[in-house]
């Protein structure tokens, strides 16, 4: 058995905005000196607290690391506080999924729990309260669930059932694939082997729900083939006995002769950063990195690089449009990153993404239709966090009030503060309609993006739908005005100001403004 230990309540740095009109922006930070944290799952309760799962590892120095266990925080979304902790102490790591009861009150944990003393992976299901994480290992229902170790994930689906993916290791290249259908009592009511021998490492995403009638899962992974420079994706559309059919999505966008046989395309980049998610009838939206270039490939000093979302007919196999979002000139190595992509129940669609450029830690939630039209745009920075993708792919969800009205979004990941490169954990809150007060303690949040920050001659500006500029001031750090742009906002010419750093003022048409420090090389 498992040996479970409550952790004590730690210092936690934290900041909060609560507006006059109660809009909603929060970014909680948590890290320990010597500890690395992989953020695995984030799920809301039914009296609206939150609960982060991270697996924790010890800094053995030397690149090494000793796992520790699942670690679980409980966040309040009122105060943006931790209200609770646990551990659970493990020394390998283990697959661990939390979600609420889909049968009635409190919650379930579930793990792929391997024992090497009998080379066995066990299905160990807990159920807990809201107001206590703590379970008692004993009362977990534990079911044999094969031979040898296996990695996998899990969720509950419209049915209420527990829905397993676990590979099973043949050896060091091959897995056989599994998918199992359990009640949350631990039944086993169906069970398929979905790919035998297959090879491991083409990336892609874990089984999840597509349609509840009739009912139907998918997946996705990279296709072999090559359609230009980048990967198209295959999706796996399954039945609900998990017999599936592969739909090919092609990674080019648009493709435009210029000079034969040179053509202009542009691609999606599918990779681990890549989301997919269903939105009704046979439609998904896929978010992944963007690349606008030229074949054959002759150099990247004039590619475009950045996010897309593309709307696709998985029936068809056509595209039904795309937007494109932080596309920037030249091969950055900081090149900006899918980092979640959620529909709402009302059908709305939040899309979350990581600036290109610098300043890194700068992310970017986009809120849109599902025919891609965009209704707001907000840019949440931090002074000294830089916050990356989560464990698994998208951990953005919708945030409720305890009785189910829809209030917002929740986001966790990964996080390090700069100076001392202390590793740690960053779950962030915004609200529905995206707007927030100036923040006086380090967190911002603004209507608009801009980059490249150093710049060398033009600062591109980026401005929410819903906003105005009204003017864009610079000014030296001695205060002094420089220059003054009351139209054209889609770029600042800075290619005749000195080296150095500057601010810059926005103001808005409604009287808003805010203040932002841009270094010119």
């Amino acid at each position: 058995m498992k040996k479970l230990l409550l952790f004590f309540f730690f210092a936690i740095a934290a900041s909060a905005i609560q507006a006059q009109n109660n809009n909603m922006y929060s970014l909680l930070y948590y890290g320990r000196p010597g500890f690395f944290y992989n953020v695995s799952g984030l799920m809301q309760q039914h009296d609206g607290d939150f609960i982060l799962n991270a697996f924790v590892y010890e800094d053995a120095g030397n690149y090494m690391s000793i796992p520790v266990g699942n670690m679980f925080y409980k966040i309040s979304p009122s105060t943006y506080t931790i209200i609770d902790s646990l551990l659970m102490a493990d020394t390998t790591q283990v697959s661990c999924f939390i979600t609420r009861n889909p049968r009635g009150e409190g919650n379930i944990r579930v793990l792929f729990d391997y024992q090497e003393v009998c080379d066995s992976t066990f299905l160990r299901i807990g159920h807990f309260p809201d107001n206590d994480l703590y379970t008692n290992s004993e009362e977990d229902i534990v079911v044999p669930l094969c031979e040898g170790n296996v990695y996998g994930g899990a969720f509950v689906d419209s049915k209420g059932d527990l829905i397993l993916q676990y590979f099973k290791e043949i050896d060091d290249v091959y897995y056989d694939e599994y998918a199992a259908r359990f009640d949350i009592e631990g039944t086993l009511k169906h069970q398929a082997l979905v790919d035998e021998n297959e090879m491991w490492g083409l990336g892609g995403g874990l089984l999840r729900e597509f349609k509840e009638s009739p009912l139907k899962y998918y997946q996705w992974g990279y296709a072999q083939s090559y359609n230009g420079p980048y990967r198209n994706m295959i999706v796996y559309v399954a039945d609900s006995l998990f017999h599936r059919n592969t739909v090919i999505i092609s990674s080019i966008l648009s493709e435009e002769v210029i000079d034969p046989p040179f053509s202009a395309v542009e691609c999606l980049d599918f990779n681990y950063e890549t989301e997919i998610i269903p939105i009704g009838g046979d439609d998904v939206l896929v978010a992944s990195k963007y690349v606008s270039t030229t074949i054959p490939h002759l150099s990247q000093i004039d590619d475009e690089y950045g996010v897309a979302v593309a709307k696709y007919d998985i029936r068809t196999m056509q595209k039904k449009g795309y937007v494109v979002f932080n596309d920037y000139p030249g091969g950055d190595d900081n090149q900006a990153a899918c980092m979640g992509l959620k529909m709402m129940t009302d059908g709305t669609v939040y899309f979350m993404y990581k600036e290109q450029g610098y300043p890194a830690q700068s992310v970017v939630i986009v809120k849109m239709d599902t025919d891609l039209n965009l209704e707001w745009k907000r840019v949440c920075k931090t002074e000294d966090i830089n916050m990356r993708a989560p464990m698994w792919h998208s951990l953005l969800f919708l945030n409720e009030n305890g009785q189910g009205e829809e209030q917002g979004i929740a986001w966790a990941g990964d996080g390090r503060k700069a100076g001392n490169n202390k590793d740690g954990m960053v779950c962030f809150f915004l609200n529905h309609d995206g707007t927030v007060d100036t923040n006086e303690t380090g967190i911002v949040v603004r209507p608009y993006a801009f980059y490249p920050n150093p710049v060398k001659e033009q600062l591109r500006m980026e401005f929410s739908p819903d906003v105005q500029p009204a003017k864009v001031e610079l000014y030296d750090l001695q205060g002094r005005l420089l220059r003054t742009q009351d139209k054209a906002f889609e770029s600042i010419d800075m290619s005749r100001l000195p080296s150095g750093t500057y601010t810059m003022r926005v103001t808005l048409e409604d009287g808003k403004s805010y203040t932002d420090k841009v270094v010119k090389e």
